[in-house]
């Protein structure tokens, strides 16, 4: 028995996302490259690591009593894969991200942090953006990676959905006080916007006759207009984590969410120093 440690990758990958495509995706492989590395798997174990009913997945007890191994396996490989890059190249070069401000503030620190307490001779460059630049700056070359809600057209590139959090109305303390729970639509035709440039496509699809007092992609400065009673607004819900202002956030009564991706050239075309960084995500 010697298989090939990408097929455990297609294996792994494929359990936890429930899918073939989505593996591909995430794998940067096209979806039969993975099925039949799946397939190979299970003919060099001779066990059905899967059952399939059209595009449904289901692992079975064999692949589940296989399963945490091959994790294992596979962050075994992970973890020499970064020893041997950095052995051959990560001392020096660099890293462009694109995303809104809320990914930027509240996702990114972490993983950055530890990247370049690994890699610090690598120049990791930061573009805070609007959905449209950070695609644009994806699809012609100038950064490695993009969060944004879906694949740019122009390029041949790979995504993994990364980030899901609820859209919800963020108000003045008190500014609600005549209603109890969930806010409808239709409450706020009449509010004055402090518009979120990451939430204002759901506003102008949303609502009509709106007054946009301001816009901006500034969230405290979004939260600070809103305390002090220059309007409301929509915002994703992550944009709220770790803020001190006084306000009155309340669900939408029809729920609404905003789903970002991570976007990237398929693995073939990545830098070494992106590649590395994608296993600290």
């Amino acid at each position: 028995m010697d298989p090939n440690i990408r097929k455990i990758q297609a294996f792994c990958a494929a359990a936890r996302l429930g899918s073939i495509s989505a593996a591909a995706r995430e794998l940067g492989s096209a979806q039969s490259t993975v099925s039949r590395a799946i397939a190979s798997l299970e003919g060099d174990w001779g066990v059905r690591l899967f059952e399939r009913k059209g595009p449904e997945l289901r692992i079975t007890s064999d692949g589940w009593g296989l399963l945490e191994d091959a994790r294992g396996l596979c962050a075994a490989f992970s973890k020499l894969e970064r020893r041997v890059d950095g052995m051959r190249g990560l001392e020096s070069g660099s890293l462009g991200i694109a995303a809104p401000t809320s990914i930027v503030a509240m996702r990114l620190p972490g993983p950055l942090g530890r990247f370049a307490a690994d890699h610090p001779g690598i120049e990791v460059n930061i573009l805070e953006c609007t959905y449209g630049e950070a695609a644009r700056q994806l699809v012609d070359g100038m950064v490695d990676l993009a969060f944004i809600p879906s694949e740019p057209k122009g390029g041949d590139f790979a995504s993994t959905v990364y980030d899901k959090d609820e859209i919800v109305v963020v108000a003045p303390r008190g500014h609600f006080s005549a209603r109890e729970g969930a806010v409808a639509l239709d409450d706020l035709l009449d509010e004055r916007f402090i518009a979120d440039t990451e939430t204002a496509p759901l506003l102008q699809r949303e609502l009509t006759n709106l007054r946009i007092h301001c816009e901006t992609s500034d969230i405290t400065a979004i939260l600070a207009m809103v305390e002090a009673g220059l309007g409301v607004s929509l915002l994703p819900s992550l944009a709220l984590e770790r803020t001190g202002f006084d306000l009155d956030v309340r669900h939408l009564e029809q729920p609404a969410y905003r789903t970002l991706s991570l976007v990237r050239r398929r693995t073939a075309d990545l830098s070494l120093a992106a590649r590395a960084f994608l296993e600290y995500l």
